[in-house]
């Protein structure tokens, strides 16, 4: 935890990912820092995160989050709804 932020809240390094590569729509690059408020639902931010972005790509989108050692501390794939356009095909 960095020591700059509150108790329970740790800042990771984040990314969203698709089809092998971070994402970039419209110039806005999906990696960076987040800070996360620990606890059992301390992933779903990413989790909503990603499900925007697969459904604005019609294409599943995996978020990962990593700590300050590097070390991987939580990933998930979310796939898009069967109403979602792919907007790279547009």
């Amino acid at each position: 935890m960095n020591p700059n932020t509150r108790p329970g809240v740790s800042e990771y390094d984040t990314e969203l990912r698709a089809g092998g590569r971070v994402v970039s729509l419209d110039g806005m690059v999906y990696q960076g820092r987040t800070v996360l408020m620990e606890g059992p639902e301390m992933f779903e931010p990413l989790e909503r995160w990603a499900k925007g972005v697969a459904e604005a790509l019609g294409e599943p989108v995996t978020w990962r989050a990593t700590d300050r050692k590097g070390e991987l501390a939580g990933r998930g794939t979310v796939q898009p709804g069967p109403a979602a356009q792919n907007l790279r095909a547009l």
